[in-house]
């Protein structure tokens, strides 16, 4: 296995070297369906719902995101991989406090 590209604090906006991971989040729903299974899992535990998708990265399809928090600050992103016209991409996101309060 080798790495592709490495992602910098500074290429992300964090401020500082040190960060957690904290959740991953499945969002699978079939082409433009209003809803989406979400599945989180967060401290070793399992939590599945219908939900919409205002937190989906896809416009269409599904993605997963893996939760990053900045150490000392409130400071959270979601690194994706998001299905798009036959592609698969890898974004990074800002989260606000109703995406969190919304999955978690």
């Amino acid at each position: 296995m080798s790495k592709v590209k490495e992602l910098k604090f500074d290429d992300i906006g964090f401020e500082v070297d040190s960060s957690q991971q904290f959740a991953t989040v499945l969002f699978d729903r079939d082409d433009d369906q209003e809803e989406a299974l979400i599945t989180v899992i967060k401290g070793g535990k399992i939590n599945q719902f219908n939900g919409d998708n205002k937190y989906n990265p896809s416009k269409r399809r599904r993605a997963s995101c893996v939760y990053v928090k900045e150490e000392g600050t409130d400071s959270t992103i979601k690194i994706c991989t998001v299905q798009h016209k036959g592609s698969t991409l890898v974004e990074v996101h800002t989260v606000s406090n109703d995406e969190i309060n919304y999955l978690f």
